[in-house]
């Protein structure tokens, strides 16, 4: 008799490992594979389920969303409106008050005669100063 004639073998389906491998503990318990089944975060509805009354409610809760964004951007507008009020006229006062006692100190250390040279500084000091403002008051973005 003839001998029953051999398959031949088949090369691994797979390419032979080149670059550097992971060891693998054999030791650890490894979750089963799920071959087969998508992995979805949430189920797919079909455009067909979604109603008219889903998409209003849908459209009402952007609506509501949109809403108080914008009050609260118009809370925090207003709180820094305010903000920048008190620090002007805080700012304004301890300006005012500055003026008062340094004048009262020069009035109380040279009565009615200052050196010239403090007379000059000062004069020269609100020159500056009112340029400044006039120079501020007329490039602000309000205008």
């Amino acid at each position: 008799m003839t001998e029953p004639k051999k398959p031949e073998r088949e090369p691994p389906s797979s390419a032979p490992v080149t670059g550097p491998t992971r060891k693998v503990d054999v030791t650890q318990a490894t979750a089963p594979l799920r071959r087969g089944v998508p992995e979805t975060t949430r189920p797919v509805t079909r455009p067909e389920l979604v109603t008219d009354g889903m998409k209003a409610h849908r459209r009402e809760i952007e609506r509501k969303k949109r809403q108080a964004a914008i009050e609260k951007l118009q809370v925090e507008q207003q709180a820094a409106d305010e903000r920048k009020s008190i620090w002007k006229w805080t700012a304004l006062a301890v300006f005012i008050l500055v003026v008062g006692f340094g004048y009262r100190s020069l009035q109380d250390a040279y009565g009615n005669q200052w050196p010239m040279w403090d007379v000059w500084l000062l004069l020269g000091a609100g020159l500056i100063g009112s340029i400044a403002w006039m120079l501020w008051y007329f490039n602000r973005p309000e205008l």
